[in-house]
């Protein structure tokens, strides 16, 4: 037996004990007050008759501006957590779930000290009785699986590897890392930025989910008749200086394998050193398998020399191929308004499309642009909502599970054109890929007919489809 299911039982048993003593006691009071407190129970880990206690994670981010990097005053601690717990509020307000009010815990971790998240970890899974964990984004694989290895079922918006997939436990918006690759791989594939004669170069890390999704790339390519050199720089030492030199040293050994078209399988903060040394001497493309490295908030952050790269991700953006602003989904519509309300007094605005998380943006117009909505905590929400509702009011990690699969079809906010299912076999979102192109653009770049500066929703480099084309994730 597992050690998730034994801890479930043994939480069960205790909950049946607890039930049979109040039943018996002369003190309980009337018999349908004994039925009543029948009907919800300590049905799990972190589950009460009358709470489920659910993990926040957001990245404290002082430690970042401890070490010089600029960062908005309005990515703090507390706002980032209330992008997530405002949903759990609104949930309150409306008697819970299913009679149980959501308890939040905060939980954090400094994005510039590794070990903080191994604390994060001990903090969900043993100093806190946790029912689930939920982190739009930031955590490495690392600490995901922690998570799972101590049995939390996790709600997730970022990439994960397919073993931490099958435990289970985890549900995410984004496909497996190996998925991502494979369907970036055949995206390049049909719709020709990679062609006949090519030689295809592969950059990846050593982490374990680098080498998978290198893995899944290069045997995409190879059966499609492309010759593959692959790469493997060490990014498991944390010196960002030094993955820099390797992975500006790749370009030698590209060059020499004849390598026409690079295949990028890092994250954007390991890039640098790349771009600095390749220069123009190949088409680049990103398979997006890394944090943030193909949003808003990565174009915005991203290498001067990764101007003119292609990405190919499933992360949506605010603008069309035809330089215009896109039209928002339903389900995108109703996010936005959710966190303009929620952030009304944070904003001199509210929010714009495409503005980085927390950032303000000042036109020399006056006009002030405010920083867009968070796809992943309202995209996050919405299916754990689901998947909670779903369970019933006999409340388990492996019923909630089960719950989020058994969604079927679920709306996803700047994603996957907005399509996701959930299914048996699924455990992630996203239904699409798609392929874009990083663009230059600033506050004096003019504001086109269509509403974009140059291509981009706001005046920040971005992510510009390159066709309304859509490509489907295999399953």
């Amino acid at each position: 037996m597992s050690r998730y299911r034994w801890r479930a039982l043994v939480a069960l048993v205790m909950a049946l004990g607890l039930i049979a003593a109040a039943c018996s006691s002369d003190d309980e009071g009337s018999s349908s007050d004994t039925t009543e407190a029948q009907e919800l129970t300590a049905s799990d880990i972190g589950v009460t008759a009358e709470t489920i206690k659910i993990g926040v994670g957001v990245a404290d981010l002082d430690g970042l501006r401890a070490s010089g990097i600029s960062l908005p005053a309005a990515l703090t601690t507390a706002n980032l957590s209330k992008r997530v717990t405002s949903y759990f509020d609104d949930w309150n307000a409306a008697n819970g779930i299913n009679g149980r009010m959501i308890e939040p815990v905060v939980l954090t971790w400094d994005p510039t000290k590794p070990a903080t998240q191994d604390q994060f970890c001990a903090e969900a899974t043993v100093d806190n009785e946790l029912f689930a964990v939920t982190v739009s984004s930031g955590l490495n694989n690392k600490t995901v699986d922690c998570l799972l290895d101590a049995g939390m079922l996790t709600y997730f918006g970022e990439f994960a590897a397919q073993a931490s997939h099958d435990t289970g436990l985890l549900i995410t918006i984004p496909p497996p890392v190996e998925t991502a690759a494979s369907a970036g791989a055949n995206a390049a594939v049909e719709s020709g930025i990679v062609t006949e004669g090519d030689v295809v170069g592969i950059l990846a890390g050593n982490g374990p989910d680098q080498i998978a999704a290198s893995a899944a790339a290069k045997q995409i390519f190879e059966d499609a008749g492309y010759t593959v050199e692959a790469v493997e720089v060490n990014t498991l030492q944390g010196d960002v200086g030094a993955i820099n030199q390797e992975t500006g040293a790749a370009v030698g050994t590209f060059k020499a394998a004849g390598v026409t078209n690079v295949m990028i399988v890092l994250p954007f903060t390991n890039q640098g050193g790349f771009y600095d040394a390749a220069g123009t001497d190949f088409e680049i493309t990103v398979l997006d398998t890394a944090s943030a490295n193909c949003t808003p908030f990565g174009a915005s952050r991203a290498a001067a020399g990764a101007l003119g790269a292609t990405c190919i991700t499933v992360w949506d953006n605010q603008n069309t191929a035809d330089g215009a602003v896109r039209e928002e989904t339903e389900f995108e519509q109703e996010c936005r308004a959710h966190f303009d309300e929620v952030f009304a007094a944070e904003f001199p605005t509210a929010s714009s499309p495409g503005v980085p998380s927390g950032q303000v943006i000042d036109l020399p117009d006056g006009t002030q642009l405010s920083s867009d909505y968070d796809g992943f905590a309202c995209t996050l929400a919405n299916i754990m909502k689901g998947s909670l509702e779903g369970a019933g009011a006999d409340l388990t990690r492996e019923s909630a599970y089960d719950a989020a699969l058994a969604l079927g079809d679920v709306p996803i906010a700047l994603a996957s054109d907005g399509q996701g299912t959930l299914e048996e076999g699924k455990t992630f979102a996203s239904n699409f890929v798609h392929s874009v192109v990083l663009t230059a653009a600033t506050v004096d770049t003019p504001k086109t007919a269509g509403g974009t500066f140059g291509g981009c929703p706001a005046p920040v480099n971005c992510w510009v489809p390159t066709s309304d084309q859509w490509f489907t994730i295999p399953r």
